[in-house]
């Protein structure tokens, strides 16, 4: 079974260097030379949180309706999609 979550995502930058961070994942950050570059490692690093949230036994954080996150000036608000599927012992 996998869990399917949608996070909230704020993306800011220029051409040649976008960053994407979670406002409920701390330290949890991708970069790309181009938004999709960014939001596909955005995908990535959100795996990545999931893989070892599950092997440290911390759950997943909820994700915030995307019209309570604060979008600072400069910043775009998007989501990404977690798919992940959590290992079975």
């Amino acid at each position: 079974m996998s869990n399917k979550l949608i996070y909230p995502a704020l993306i800011d930058g220029e051409p040649g260097a976008f960053g994407v961070v979670f406002p409920d994942i701390d330290g949890v950050v991708a970069m790309g030379e181009t938004v999709e570059e960014a939001l596909e490692n955005a995908k990535d690093v959100l795996i990545d949180y999931a893989i070892e949230s599950e092997r440290d036994g911390l759950p997943l954080a909820v994700p915030s309706r995307p019209d309570a996150v604060e979008v600072p000036e400069g910043s775009q608000l998007t989501s990404v999609t977690l798919d992940f599927a959590p290992a079975t012992s």
